[in-house]
């Protein structure tokens, strides 16, 4: 969850115009929106059709910014995109269809995030804001605004274990926390950097990690209350793992991926120690876009590169390779959690 780039230009250019790309069954097809494979990155099918009174139209021109699976039903997606606002799908990405809320249907998102047992409470993360439903994006009211505009946010999660407790971070490098649902919020740490994820561990919601471009990762055990950081001690080990993109887990949280310049590092005590995946390409020889176990299986990992699908049934130890079928950048990997063979990969328009 909660990808980054800098937001400060198009993203936020975006969010203000409500800019994007959707096409008609008349349109030419274009290789944006979201790709499914089943056999490994073998052969892939476009997930696109939006159907609406006017006719079958189609999502293929978004750029997907956000990909999240409903925890109590891996048949419902909601997807993220930049300038598009967000889109349903109940049943598995078959047919897309827009949230009645009005203010879903465009902006750029950087992150949609659904309550762990109560499905219709679903928070939307835009950049300059959080949005809350509480009846199925039928209508949806803030929670949170940004103050200033180098404030934006760039990740946002929810405790699984404590669902009033919400996490941010944002372009000032401030981890961000309420625990109220979203009524009150306080900032509890400073990492003097972009923060370009937050993720509760999904093996005890008490540990928090957190990455930055330029300073490593930052590990809480106490919900916040104090803060280690790992930026010299990795550095050691890895050159470049200094700059860290995001965090995969495996369901149960006993398996983390890191995704940094230096490459894919893995770490099976929650955050304490590191050991980095044998790839095939050299350390830093590519930008490792975004990585994804399967939820049930931590020996099985998949990442993309710019013009490759890397996927893996050896946690690691060897590697299938394939091509991506879209130009765009493969901005977004995950897995469906019970039928573990569905991969899919949301695709967007960046400079690589």
């Amino acid at each position: 969850m909660k990808k980054y780039i800098s937001l400060s230009l198009l993203v936020l250019s975006l969010v203000i115009a409500g800019g994007g790309c959707l096409s008609s069954s008349s349109s030419t097809a274009t290789t944006g929106g979201v790709w499914q494979t089943k056999d490994y990155g073998q052969n892939w099918t476009q997930l696109a059709s939006l159907p609406q009174a006017s006719g079958v139209g189609s999502i293929a021109g978004v750029n997907v910014t956000a990909i999240e699976i409903d925890p109590s039903d891996p048949t419902v997606y909601y997807l993220g995109t930049e300038g598009n606002g967000v889109f349903t799908s109940y049943d598995a990405g078959s047919t897309w269809q827009r949230p009645d809320a009005s203010e879903l249907t465009t902006g750029t998102i950087i992150d949609i995030e659904v309550h762990p047992s109560d499905v219709c409470t679903i928070y939307i993360a835009f950049p300059d804001t959080v949005l809350k439903t509480s009846d199925c994006m039928r209508s949806v009211y803030d929670i949170y605004e940004v103050d200033q505009s180098d404030e934006y946010v760039t990740t946002f999660d929810i405790d699984w274990y404590s669902p009033s407790n919400l996490w941010l971070g944002n372009e000032q490098g401030a981890v961000v926390k309420s625990a109220d649902s979203g009524a009150t919020w306080s900032t509890v740490y400073r990492v003097n950097d972009d923060i370009t994820d937050l993720e509760v561990s999904k093996a005890d919601s008490r540990i928090v990690y957190v990455a930055t471009d330029r300073r490593g990762f930052y590990r809480s055990t106490d919900s916040g209350a104090s803060w280690v950081e790992y930026e010299d001690d990795l550095k050691k080990q890895f050159k470049d793992s200094d700059e860290v993109y995001n965090f995969a887990q495996t369901e149960d949280g006993t398996s983390v991926l890191m995704n940094t310049e230096y490459g894919l590092l893995i770490s099976v005590d929650m955050g304490e120690t590191w050991e980095a995946l044998s790839l095939i390409t050299e350390e830093g020889e590519v930008r490792i876009w975004d990585a994804a176990f399967a939820p049930h299986n931590a020996s099985d990992i998949y990442y993309a590169t710019s013009s490759t699908f890397y996927s893996s049934s050896t946690g690691g130890q060897s590697w299938v390779t394939e091509d991506l079928p879209s130009g765009r950048t493969p901005y977004i990997v995950r897995v469906n959690p019970e039928d573990m063979d569905r991969v899919w990969v949301g695709f967007r328009a960046l400079d690589n």
